[in-house]
């Protein structure tokens, strides 16, 4: 169904399935009257995002689909997804979360009431907006941009447009009305004082890979404000998605945590009938902050001193959204005790992971590389296609009125195979990962990735500078590059006020491949810089200490 006015969406499906829920139960919910979805379709990626936290397509059961150049046929690379917090006041625990047909309700929390109880007149103002960058006021979302609720703004009092083509919807965890189970997940949980705004942004262009990475990726911003009175312990913010690969094809979930990414792959070869099998991943670019004397943090862009921000400290893989409610590895969450436990990296009994092939406690199960086949990988033999994972960041504190910001990005990979996808996959988000957030939101460069043939044997095609492994980093780290011809080479670090603080390479270099380590321990936490300069090239980027 269309609504012509105002040229929006409405979920039929969710509408229909709540409906017959409400009547079986019995329960009043009408939040569930206006659950509105938009598309974000600037690039080879379309994807659906709603305002009660989900994914949600009217016309199928994806949320999102990769477009790519050259392919006979579109990709179903996401299912579903949805943000979560979870932590402990006056020591019972609390949660919001979005997972299958369980979510948010739209709109924000006005004088201390979820918007679709006080005022469920607005409704329409509670759906999900979209813009596009040089819109004006013949857009109804643009001339309609909801600033009393939070919609970000320019310097101009304009509605503000990241990348090229932005959707914005907010909506809360108070409604009573919206909390009780509709199939998925199997627990009752309370109302919360937890109002979310969410950004979508997507940068524009049909290439490939190779030619501009940001027409393959999806960016997404999550805003938490805390509007309860007693303080929050112990928070954490989590990410749930069930990634779904179409033409189906069992998806295992693995998890790499020097890049703070968790991600789907399928142990499929290339003569898959759908073609070559896709990776497909969340990286938490930017995790909510805390204090932390003589750090430096990020904030929707900007820099605040004497804190960082959290990476990502816990990891649940999903074998399939049928698992048994009582398998302590593979299942999903199934109960606010689930959540509680697997956001600091337990089982949902609340006991440690033991990884088999160390035998060492972890909080990341399955964060082997299924690349080199080494470490921890998820049994390819037991999952089936409705596979996922959860990714968590904590543990922060919120206080009345606190806001929290993270960012993610969804990053698609397409190799020659299978495995060499999730290399495509990972190149991609090193790439991201080096950028400062204004020329992820803002900016106009394209950025490619190199050929993801691996002929290690091979001279280079091209020059390319890596991100730095680990980063953030403490005090050691490797760094590597790659020249396609012979020059003087030479690889400095700056501080953030442009001093050089190290010389690694000064030297005349053969064309090749490199890796160098470097040793901080002499140098304070901070933001640094490393720059090569390989005959006419130049690139520099950006690195975290964190002692």
């Amino acid at each position: 169904m269309r609504c012509n006015k105002i040229s929006l969406i409405i979920i039929q499906f969710t509408l229909l399935s709540v409906t017959m829920y409400s009547q079986s139960k019995n329960v009043n919910v009408s939040s569930t009257n206006f659950l509105h979805s938009n598309k974000i379709d600037k690039n080879n990626i379309e994807m659906y995002f709603s305002n009660w936290g989900l994914t949600n397509n009217p016309y199928s059961q994806s949320g999102g689909f990769w477009n790519m150049p050259n392919e006979p046929q579109s990709r179903g690379i996401v299912f579903d997804q949805g943000p979560w917090i979870v932590g402990k006041r006056n020591n019972e625990i609390v949660m919001s979360g979005a997972q299958w047909h369980t979510g948010y309700s739209p709109g924000p929390l006005i004088n201390g009431q979820a918007a679709m109880l006080i005022h469920p007149e607005d409704s329409l103002m509670y759906r999900v907006y979209k813009i596009n960058k040089g819109d004006n006021n013949s857009n109804p979302d643009y001339a309609e941009w909801p600033v009393n609720f939070g919609a970000p703004i320019n310097n101009q009092g304009e509605p503000l447009v990241l990348g090229d083509q932005t959707l914005w919807t907010s909506y809360n965890y108070l409604d009573s009305n919206l909390v009780y189970p509709f199939g998925f997940p199997r627990y009752n949980i309370s109302p919360l004082e937890i109002e979310i705004h969410q950004s979508v942004f997507a940068r524009e262009g049909i290439e490939t890979d190779l030619q501009n990475i940001f027409a393959n990726v999806i960016f997404i911003e999550y805003e938490i404000i805390y509007k309860g009175n007693d303080p929050i312990d112990s928070a954490y913010f989590g990410f749930w998605t069930d990634i779904d690969f179409s033409p189906l094809i069992p998806n295992i979930p693995a998890v790499d945590t020097t890049l703070e990414l968790g991600y789907c792959w399928t142990s499929r070869d290339t003569n898959w009938e759908g073609g070559i099998p896709v990776a497909v991943g969340y990286s938490l670019l930017f995790g909510p902050i805390i204090p932390e004397n003589g750090a430096t943090a990020f904030y929707k862009g900007k820099l605040i001193q004497d804190h960082k921000n959290i990476n990502l400290n816990a990891f649940k893989g999903i074998a399939d959204d049928g698992a048994h409610p009582a398998d302590t590895l593979f299942a999903p969450v199934a109960s606010t005790n689930d959540l509680w436990n697997y956001a600091r990296g337990l089982n949902r009994n609340g006991n440690p992971y033991i990884d088999p092939t160390t035998n060492q406690q972890t909080n990341y199960p399955f964060s082997g590389d299924p690349v080199t086949n080494n470490g921890w990988i998820f049994n390819p033999n037991i999952v089936g296609g409705g596979s996922g994972f959860m990714i968590f960041t904590g543990p922060f504190t919120l206080t009345q009125n606190d806001t929290q910001w993270t960012m993610l990005a969804l990053v698609p990979g397409l190799g020659n195979s299978n495995l060499n996808s999730i290399t495509a996959m990972r190149e991609k988000v090193e790439i991201l990962r080096s950028l400062p957030y204004d020329s992820l939101a803002f900016g106009s460069t394209n950025y490619f990735i190199t050929d993801v043939e691996e002929n290690y044997n091979s001279i280079p095609e091209k020059f390319f500078l890596s991100q730095n492994y680990p980063n953030p980093f403490n005090p050691s780290t490797k760094i590597s590059w790659q020249s396609p011809v012979s020059s003087h080479q030479t690889l400095k670090i700056y501080d953030v006020l442009g001093n050089e603080v190290a010389t690694l390479v000064n030297e005349y270099r053969n064309a090749g491949s490199y890796e160098i380590d470097f040793n901080a321990s002499k140098l304070s936490s901070g933001i640094y810089f490393y720059r090569l300069s390989a005959g006419s090239f130049v690139q520099t980027k950006k690195m975290i200490l964190i002692k």
